[in-house]
């Protein structure tokens, strides 16, 4: 066998061989205990090859106390080193694959910071691309070692001879019968023979391999674990609460969860759901909620209102990460970058609408500003207001029937609305006809251009059937865009301080002339953008996500049914004392050195987690930026009437009620 070169652990080498290239996950983060009995198996197999432990059948020895200087597997050596009297290897494999999923999530978050492995919002996990381009991991010293997927690939359906550490890990990865996480049955069939050979050559770890192999039974403890009752709150809960009176969500999940904790029934009438909320919910979900929830089941028929059968929103696993890696270009923030001076004229030309003296209503004046914008930027079109106004009509009376179930589904069949969906339809067939090849020459590829691409590529995945619903869905989503800007313009004009400084940064940027993409800098923004910040914080447009149990699982011991109804409240930290002081008060100094309470792990997620994290995160929120600047740049307005209060329209997403109106002042600078 050749020398073995600098390295990873076999710990992490484990879990990058786990790696799902199709779909961004880790094989790992499955709560499979037979899998967790293998990650404590790799870190005792690591303190034997850094000869700190000696094992065999009668026990096992250390033989160096002295730290490896790996986080890993240091904490195990010490608690061996501790114990009052010698155990067999099943012992600390068991007792360390009790902690096996707090273990996993080390070594993901150890190899990001290795640079080897990058996570990216959503939770999707995948190599980095100096690793994938390269083939070799970055180490200490400029040196670089092999891909450890390629040589183990290399050893079992080639001739290469592997190193030592790779006998181990081929016998491991036997042991915990990971070969066909990562082998087609073709390949595995072929290279089954040899990998039995190979993995019989490590004489040196087969005791503690043996107890991997036959470690397959959680303890009685964890069993035992699993039989907790799960707290709830009912109907009454809810009515008494001034929170939920005030339609607040976020908040009223938030004062559940600090007084029974992060999972709880919610017991209404003729419904049950599973709320999960808190951080602790938040991170769980986000590593592994796509192992066990679906989204397909609440937007099934929110979707055949559009005649579609399926899209992004409601795909899981490959098929959702090889939608999001479609649509990431077309989502990105560089959409916005790159036509800065069709969002100055977009936006001037709705302003120019917004005349002096006339009182208007928030929520409808913000819908029609950023519509036009995010259709001009997303599908290259320029529909008219009415067209506009149809389509939010339809969506919201959709989303009432079938995503909330307060309306019976004949409440869709009424002439408005069967008006709406005509001009809807017209949509579909002018954004269609707008994208033929010829007509994008010399153009900026939009969502569409991906689109269209995609069902030409593999029509069968993207059917004609699905695309009428996918051209329409960038124009759905800017809904919440407006009224993201809406509670922007609501908390300018309350907070007189607040719009000082926000204008200040945009008469400067505007100062001599239009700014560019590259005028944009964190330096120049820098209070505008905390503002909007807060406003996501204070004013989550979606606070929660419905799912599915399509598996059981537990989260602290409480067990969740398979087909249970779950709600996702990943807001309700925004109202916790403990992630965000005085969480109540508006205040974007929260998000400035040295209290950067936002880079609190999951505590701040205004675009939700998990692998339905919002693609257009970043567009949108330099997007709503470039907005408020532009606006309180060219128009003075005020609060109609100045001592409004706020009021929450939660019904089908946050927004500012109908109540909130202001009036245009006068004109700072001419829009000309």
């Amino acid at each position: 066998m050749a020398d073995q070169p600098a390295a990873l652990s076999i710990v992490e080498e484990l879990a990058l061989m786990l790696l799902k290239d199709e779909d961004g996950s880790v094989v790992a983060l499955s709560p499979n205990w037979h899998m967790w009995c293998g990650f404590a198996g790799a870190i005792l197999l690591e303190l034997s090859f850094k000869q700190r432990i000696d094992a065999d059948v009668t026990g096992l020895r250390v033989l160096d106390t002295t730290p490896t200087g790996n986080a890993l597997v240091d904490p195990a050596l010490a608690l061996i080193a501790q114990a009052d009297k010698v155990h067999v290897p099943q012992y600390w494999i068991e007792k360390l694959a009790m902690d096996g999923d707090e273990l996993i999530d080390k070594v993901l978050e150890q190899l990001v910071e290795a640079g080897i492995l990058f996570e990216d919002h959503a939770g999707f996990w995948s190599l980095t691309d100096k690793v994938r381009s390269e083939g070799f991991y970055p180490l200490a010293g400029d040196e670089g070692n092999e891909e450890v997927r390629v040589r183990i690939r290399n050893c079992v359906l080639g001739n290469d001879l592997p190193y030592p550490k790779d006998v181990t890990l081929i016998a491991l990865l036997r042991a915990c019968d990971a070969f066909k996480t990562f082998l087609t049955l073709d390949e595995y069939e072929l290279a089954e023979e040899r990998i039995q050979l190979l993995a019989g050559l490590d004489l040196f770890g087969k005791a503690i391999l043996d107890v991997v192999g036959s470690s397959y039974q959680p303890p009685p403890s964890l069993l035992r674990r699993r039989a907790r009752k799960m707290p709830s709150i009912g109907l009454w809960d809810c009515l008494k609460s001034k929170s939920l009176r005030q339609r607040n969500l976020s908040k009223f999940i938030a004062e559940q969860c600090q007084k029974i904790g992060p999972i709880f029934e919610l017991k209404l009438p003729g419904r049950k759901y599973v709320v999960l909320a808190g951080d602790e919910a938040n991170r769980w979900v986000s590593r592994r909620g796509r192992l066990f929830l679906r989204s397909r089941d609440y937007l099934e028929d929110f979707q055949s209102a559009w005649g579609a059968a399926r899209s992004i929103a409601s795909m899981d696993g490959p098929d959702h990460f090889r939608m999001r890696r479609v649509f990431r270009d077309g989502n990105s923030r560089k959409v916005v970058e790159g036509r800065m001076d069709e969002v100055y004229e977009l936006g001037r030309s709705s302003l120019k609408h917004w005349v002096k003296g006339n009182v208007l209503t928030g929520e409808q004046t913000c819908q029609r500003f950023t519509g036009q914008q995010i259709a001009m930027l997303m599908v290259s079109v320029k529909p008219p207001i009415e067209l506009l106004d149809a389509l939010i009509q339809y969506e919201y009376r959709a989303l009432l029937i079938h995503v909330v179930g307060l309306l019976p589904k004949i409440a869709l069949k009424t002439p408005k609305m069967k008006r709406a969906l005509k001009s809807v339809l017209e949509l579909y067939r002018h954004i269609h006809a707008s994208h033929s090849p010829g007509q994008r020459i010399d153009t900026n590829a939009d969502f569409v251009d991906d689109l269209l691409a995609l069902h030409m590529n593999d029509p069968q995945f993207m059917p004609d059937t699905d695309l009428e619903f996918g051209f329409i869905a960038p124009l759905i989503a800017g809904h919440y865009m407006g009224s993201a800007l809406n509670f922007a313009l609501y908390e300018l004009l309350k907070n007189k301080e607040c719009l000082k400084k926000v204008t200040a940064e945009a008469d400067a940027l505007f100062a001599d002339r239009d700014p560019s993409n590259e005028d944009f800098t964190m330096e120049r923004i820098d209070y505008t953008h905390r503002f909007i910040m807060e406003v996501l914080r204070l004013h989550p447009i979606i606070p929660m996500h419905s799912r599915t149990a399509m598996n059981s699982f537990d989260v602290r011991g409480f067990q969740v049914p398979e087909r249970s109804s779950c709600l996702l409240v990943f807001t309700a930290t925004h109202y916790m004392d403990e992630f965000f002081k005085d969480p109540d008060l508006f205040d974007p100094e929260r998000f400035a050195e040295p209290r950067n309470e936002h880079r609190q792990t999951s505590a701040y997620r205004p675009f939700g987690l998990g692998t339905h994290t919002c693609l257009g995160a970043r567009f949108v929120d330099f997007h709503l930026v470039a907005c408020v600047m532009l606006i309180v740049h060219h128009l003075e307005l005020k609060m109609v009437p100045l001592n409004y209060n706020l009021k929450i329209s939660p019904l089908p997403k946050n927004s500012p009620n109908r109540g909130f109106k202001f009036r245009v002042e006068r004109v700072r600078y001419p829009l000309d």
